[in-house]
């Protein structure tokens, strides 16, 4: 936590000269304790689930005091002077905020239990963001995809889903029994749009697969708007439509978490993965698919550099370190910028405790957009790879097509493993392997 707390007060004394010069919009409210807190980690019931209690305790994780939410009378405090409150983050001991006045921002500052404020959002350049920039959905079937298919030995009609679950051996985790069963995966994207309607999602609707939902960035909202990303990722993941297409979890269960504002790139979408992450923990959540990556923003002096990514510093990274260290297991795209300027993987990708996920092509060689490594502190990233250009996905209301991306990737191996965790229930997911303690 105090690296962490010395991560945040470096922002903040960083941007205190930006925020009385760019035009408000979203800021972050750093508080500076928790004192006289209604809650407790003796009583962890109050605020995490018994599925979430349960993972740490089959981990061996104690419950900390970064597990604590925020202080409502903080939050009560900051509301009060007449501010819209979005998301509270417990493990920062924070709150992002929408406000227009400025002069709100100084009454915020003079409370006695803030430590700074930051500015996170000004008004976007409506660029495409970067890192959809090498995505691609179409309305097509890559040739051979399905008719590969050894059906006499496949107990699952993968239609034309069969060559990426294959390609990394799943096959036999299904034929075994394995298919998610028990297991909950939380997504993480940009928007859901067409998951309700599209076939290969009857399964899973029609078994109450989906757990709930949440939207982070319009809180209330709805996480069926404004983009179709997730759906695709989902697809890869939930599809159950033998012949045409099934997943790679098939059985699993979901939370579809929309943390990714697709209208604009600015760091306040880190933080909301931070919140989202929080979320998903609070849950119960095994595992976490973010099929997301962070580098460049609307506001340059947000921007990541090659040192910056170094499993430590990003606020995403660091809420994806957190995540691991509660006994979550994430997986997050590698990033789509291999072939540009800037090769390397973005946050949260850099994390020392996640599984970075680069794509392949039906070749099996990586493909060109798909991001590299090593992190600057020269840890090898991405850490595994699965199929990226071409993958069979979800596209529209009503049929399959392909995408291509790292998007499409990481949810794949999500899938697998929450089969593979299923399979060996006692292990932890291979988070040994990964997590460290904050």
């Amino acid at each position: 936590m105090n690296k962490i707390k010395l991560t945040i007060f470096v922002f903040i004394l960083a941007v205190f000269q930006v925020t009385a010069q760019i035009a408000p919009d979203k800021y972050y409210i750093q508080f500076t304790d928790k004192n006289n807190s209604p809650y407790s980690i003796d009583k962890p019931e109050e605020f995490l689930t018994g599925r979430a209690i349960q993972r740490r305790e089959k981990q061996d994780i104690p419950i900390m005091e970064n597990d604590i939410p925020v202080n409502p009378q903080y939050l009560q405090g900051v509301a009060d002077i007449g501010v819209e409150l979005l998301n509270a983050t417990r493990w920062l001991n924070g709150v992002t905020i929408y406000t227009t006045d400025t002069s709100k921002i100084s009454q915020i500052k003079a409370l006695p239990y803030v430590e700074g404020v930051m500015l996170l959002q000004s008004k976007g350049t409506g660029r495409k963001k970067a890192f959809f920039e090498n995505e691609s959905i179409e309305n097509k079937i890559p040739a051979g995809a399905a008719s590969e298919s050894p059906r006499s030995t496949d107990e699952l009609d993968y239609g034309e889903a069969w060559f990426q679950i294959n390609q990394i051996n799943g096959i036999p985790l299904h034929n075994a029994g394995f298919k998610g069963e028990g297991m909950v995966i939380a997504v993480l994207d940009g928007g859901f749009v067409g998951a309700q309607t599209n076939p290969v999602f009857d399964s899973m609707w029609a078994n109450n697969q989906v757990l709930g939902t949440k939207d982070f960035v319009n809180p209330g909202g709805s996480v069926f708007t404004e983009s179709s990303h997730g759906k695709s990722v989902l697809s890869t993941m939930a599809a159950n439509y033998p012949g045409l297409m099934i997943g790679t979890a098939p059985k699993a269960s979901y939370w579809l978490l929309h943390t990714e504002d697709v209208k604009t790139e600015n760091v306040i979408e880190e933080y909301n993965w931070m919140s989202g992450a929080e979320f998903a923990d609070s849950v119960g959540a095994d595992i976490i698919n973010s099929s997301l990556s962070y580098v460049d923003f609307d506001m340059p002096e947000w921007d990541h550099t090659y040192d910056d990514l170094d499993g430590n510093t990003a606020v995403s990274t660091i809420a994806a370190d957190i995540a691991a260290s509660k006994g979550i297991l994430v997986c997050n795209s590698a990033g789509n910028s291999g072939g540009g300027s800037f090769p390397w993987n973005g946050a949260p990708a850099d994390a020392d405790s996640v599984i970075s996920v680069g794509a392949v092509g039906y070749n099996n060689q990586r493909a060109g957009f798909s991001s590299i490594g090593p992190t600057v502190d020269g840890r090898i990233r991405p850490v595994v790879m699965a199929l990226g250009a071409n993958t069979v996905v979800a596209v529209g209301n009503d049929t399959v097509g392909t995408g291509s991306g790292t998007s499409f990737s990481s949810p794949i191996i999500a899938g697998m493993n929450a089969c593979l965790w299923q399979a060996n229930p006692e292990s932890d997911g291979g988070l040994r392997s990964f997590k460290t303690k904050r």
